[in-house]
Order: C-alpha cells, then structure tokens, then sequence
C-alpha cells in the first residue's frame, strides 16, 4: 500500500457513502477497521508519518469544503430544456449527496 493507494480508496469509501446513505455508519465502520490495520508511511519532507487515518481526514476536509451554496445551484447546462419536475429532481439530488457527505462525517 502506499499514501496514493490510500487516497483512492479514501476516494471510493466517500463516493460510496454519498451514493447509498444509508450504508454511511457501514462505511465509517470499514473506516474504523481500515485505518487500525493500515500501516503508517514516513512523510516525503521529513514532517509527521502518512497514515491512512490522515489521508481520508484530507479526502473528507477537501470534499466538505467543496460544498457551497453555488455546488447546491443548478447551472444553466443542467437547468437547459428540463422541466420543472426535473429541475426539482437535480436539486434534490445535489442536497441528498452534501447531507450524505456530512452524515458519513458525523459517523466517523
């Protein structure tokens, strides 16, 4: 394993607990586990050992700093020829994925 490794699985546990919520005190479990068994790896610059605990807290911080009011709007491209059923089922979707993000936060 190595800190990219780490980073891609970070990636997919996150992007996994954003598709099915309600799998998300699943996913902080495997977490839990993963990060107890996972090895530690000195730092490039000399500084404070990687470890797979540090790489998803980076993952999490960068996805929940994503989130913004703008990442909650619909851009034109999306609102273009739909109607407003459809507008309202975008919307929808974009608040499930930020309440799921913070929801898998919380149960870590």
């Amino acid at each position: 394993a190595s800190t990219e490794e780490w980073e891609v699985v970070s990636a997919l546990v996150m992007k996994k607990a954003r598709g099915e919520p309600h799998y998300c005190e699943t996913y902080a479990d495997l977490v839990f586990k993963l990060k107890n068994d996972m090895p530690e790896f000195p730092a490039p610059d000399g500084g404070k050992p990687k470890s797979f605990k540090s790489t998803l807290l980076n993952v999490c911080q960068n996805e929940f700093e994503s989130i913004s009011q703008e990442s909650l709007a619909l851009t034109d491209e999306e609102t273009l020829g739909k109607d407003k059923e459809e507008l309202d089922f975008l919307l929808s979707k974009k608040k499930q994925r930020c309440l799921a993000n913070m929801k898998f936060i919380g149960h870590l």
